[in-house]
């Protein structure tokens, strides 16, 4: 069969078309601007524990630069995408909240100089890192060691939401986390359908998103371990052995509980959106206040 003849205003007619979807789809969820003031956070912020809360600016350091690279590994790939309107805008709304996110935490890590611990130069070596990885590989791997990270922070937020930000004793920190949970569980996806658009969903790109997603948590486990020692080093904590045990009962449990939603990345048939946290997020968003202009933008 022969494809149907395009005459000059059947072009231009099916441009306007596409224009026109492009025009009319919205993203599936906000970028909100957040401006947190840390200026008067309490040094030990997590259960005024030293080593829980050098456990999580450990994480937090990893942050600005991380969604970094993930910004620029999905910008690298959404020319391929343009053609699915809907996904295209998510990928726009996806790149301005992991922007608010590096800001933000960026912000914290500042304040956090005056208790001696130097986050930033952390911070800088994991750009530093990150950027090497990105140079030698091709956008595939990077977008896929985005695909799976973002299913990791993924399952790390909704342990946040449920129970993991109670000990926080600083409401500028809980009010950080918990705005930056709700967020990535709203772009959860938008990484993973990326992939798949361009890529499929056959044997061989099954095979290249585990085997990424496993040298990614290698990765982030061996240096979120290594900034919290550094940390604790730094605050001269590091044989404190009693905050030591306090943060190994903490991250047993917590990681016990997350086992079975890491190990699901490696299902053949596994996407981001089986899960469904959005009871969850909806009293997160009322408990940190934005629900209200979130029903507003949406209104």
């Amino acid at each position: 069969m022969h494809p149907p003849i395009l005459f000059p205003g059947d072009v231009i007619m099916n441009a306007r078309i596409n224009a026109s979807k492009a025009t009319q789809a919205q993203p599936s969820f906000p970028v909100r601007r957040m401006d947190y003031d840390f200026s008067s956070i309490s040094k030990y912020w997590y259960d005024n524990d030293p080593a829980s809360t050098m456990y999580f600016t450990a994480l937090s350091l990893l942050f600005p630069e991380g969604e970094a690279f993930f910004v620029r590994a999905v910008r690298r790939v959404r020319d391929q995408v343009r053609n699915n309107p809907q996904l295209d805008k998510d990928i726009g709304a996806f790149i301005g909240q992991e922007a608010m996110h590096s800001k933000e935490h960026h912000a914290f890590h500042i304040s956090a100089q005056q208790y001696g611990l130097n986050p930033e130069s952390l911070e800088r070596f994991t750009g530093i890192l990150l950027k090497a990885i990105e140079k030698l590989s091709s956008k595939k791997f990077n977008l896929l060691a985005t695909v799976g990270l973002e299913h990791y922070t993924a399952v790390k937020v909704v342990q946040m939401m449920r129970s993991v930000n109670e000990p926080m004793t600083d409401d500028t920190i809980r009010n950080l986390w918990l705005w930056h949970s709700v967020e990535e569980t709203e772009h959860k996806a938008v990484a993973f359908d990326t992939y798949r658009a361009i890529y499929g969903s056959g044997l061989n790109a099954y095979l290249s998103r585990i085997s990424v997603y496993t040298l990614g948590l290698g990765l982030i486990l061996s240096v979120s371990g290594a900034y919290t020692v550094i940390l604790m080093q730094r605050d001269r904590q590091l044989f404190n052995l009693k905050s030591w045990r306090k943060f190994a009962t903490l991250f047993t449990r917590t990681y016990g509980q997350m086992l079975p939603q890491f190990l699901d990345y490696y299902r053949p048939s596994f996407h981001p959106n089986q899960t469904d946290e959005q009871d969850l997020v909806a009293q997160t968003k009322i408990k940190i206040g934005i629900h209200e202009a979130d029903t507003a933008q949406l209104s």
